[in-house]
This record gives C-alpha cells, sequence and structure tokens, in this order.
C-alpha cells in the first residue's frame, strides 16, 4: 500500500473510528462471552474461554480486501477479518500489528473480501438474532440489486452452552460456537427471510408462486448439498422471479 493510499485510508475511515466504536450496537469481544453473555444462559456459570470450541469469525485469520466508500466511491486496500457474532469487521493495515480498528456500522461502507461484498441492511424481522438485536445486520448480495427481488446470504453464528456429565458414563459437552447461513430476499423496502427448502422458499414470494413451483420442480431443485450447490440454486430462483415480472 503507497503512502498516498495509506493517507487517504486513515483520512477516510480511521479518523472517526475512536468517536464511532461507542456507537456500535451488538458488539461484544469474543474474550467476554463467557463472563457476559453465556452468564445469562446458565446460572453463573463459567468457563474457560479456550473450551470454546468453534470460532466467531468466517475465517479466523485477517484476508487482503476493500473497503468501499459508497458516497464518495473512494476504495481502500486492507486486511479485513468478518467477526460474524458480533456481525463487525476488525481492520488491520499490518497483518502482523496487534491493533485492531472497527469502522461505525453504516450502509454508508462495504467490505470485499473475495468475491464477496457485504452490505449492512436494516430489518428487525430479517435480522434480529437472540444474542443480536441491533436491527441491522451484514449481509452478502448475491443478485442485482437493481431488480425487483435482491438475494442476501447471511452468516450466522451461535453460541451453545454445553452441559455437564450427569454421570460418570457421560462426557461433558463443551460450549460451542455454531456456524450457519440464512437467505433474505429484498422486495422494494421489505425483507423476507426465505427458507432454502423447495416448498417453503414459496412462501417468501408475494406472487408467482404456481410458475415457481413449477420452475422449481422442472430444474429438480432439492436445495441440498454443499453451501454453495443450495446457494446457487437459490439465485436462480430468485432470478427466475424476476424474468417474471
Amino acid at each position: 500500500m503507497n503512502k498516498v493510499l495509506v493517507f487517504l485510508f486513515c483520512y477516510l475511515f480511521f479518523a472517526p473510528i475512536n468517536a464511532q466504536v461507542s456507537e456500535m450496537m451488538g458488539f461484544r469481544d469474543y474474550r467476554d462471552i463467557a463472563d457476559a453473555y453465556f452468564m445469562k444462559l446458565k446460572e453463573n456459570a463459567k468457563f474457560d474461554i479456550s473450551d470454546i470450541q468453534g470460532s466467531p469469525f468466517l475465517m479466523e485469520d485477517f484476508q487482503m480486501g476493500y473497503i468501499v466508500d459508497t458516497k464518495s466511491e473512494n476504495k481502500a486496500q486492507t486486511y479485513l477479518r468478518y467477526d460474524v457474532y458480533n456481525d463487525v469487521f476488525e481492520i488491520r493495515l499490518d497483518p502482523n500489528s496487534e491493533s485492531l480498528k472497527t469502522l461505525k456500522r453504516t450502509p454508508r461502507y462495504k467490505y470485499k473480501i473475495g468475491n464477496e461484498t457485504f452490505i449492512l441492511i436494516e430489518s428487525p424481522d430479517a435480522i434480529n438474532e437472540e444474542h443480536y438485536t441491533s436491527g441491522n445486520g451484514y449481509v452478502v448480495e448475491l443478485t442485482s440489486p437493481e431488480a425487483e427481488a435482491v438475494l442476501y446470504k447471511r452468516y450466522f453464528k451461535e453460541l451453545k452452552s454445553g452441559s455437564k456429565a450427569l454421570t460418570s458414563y457421560q462426557q461433558d459437552v463443551p460450549p460451542s460456537i455454531d456456524s450457519d447461513s440464512r437467505y433474505i430476499i429484498k422486495f422494494g423496502d421489505n425483507y423476507v427471510r426465505a427458507e432454502d427448502h423447495r416448498k417453503k422458499i414459496l412462501d417468501a414470494f408475494p406472487d408467482h408462486q404456481k410458475d415457481m413451483k413449477k420452475y422449481i420442480k422442472d430444474k429438480g431443485f432439492k436445495f441440498r448439498g454443499t453451501d454453495r450447490e443450495i446457494q446457487n440454486e437459490m439465485i436462480q430462483v430468485v432470478r427466475y422471479y424476476n424474468s417474471l415480472q
């Protein structure tokens, strides 16, 4: 990263950070989960944070990516890591640095990692989870934002409390963070969760259910297999719906 870009990056993105971090909603440091969140699940239960199986991050290591300012169209390259559990992006100019930065969660910024672009949407009904109730969240844009229906993918992490063995024949089940993904479709200003299921997916669409049902049957979509296979079928269904408009 050249000096001009570093200066631009710091000016555009880091300058407002200190004032904005306190405004971030839903953020909870991973190391605080044991003392903050888990204690609400189990009566004052505590555990060693190293006992948790799984990770709150989409990828544990920082990846080279871009932050895009949608107002100015400026783009800065940096190292990013997505904390899915807390729904925030961590930023490092140097992958070996111990210093972390985060930006205010706002629709103004897009994050690009690999072939995925993350944007922030606002929808309490489609976004809120048991441990996260900010009413907005990051999603991956999967289809054209200009179309009638827009498909998004939301990564999701859930903290499970685990359990203690009740007898000597059983083993303790350690606390874990499980990974999942969910789909959301935007119709105008409305966001609707879409089930990746050959019948339940039809509930997300306001019309054309008969045509959609036939299309899914003719294509032989089962919404099973790898995450990539399911995602591709979801994309094709939404694109077909848009072709009917």
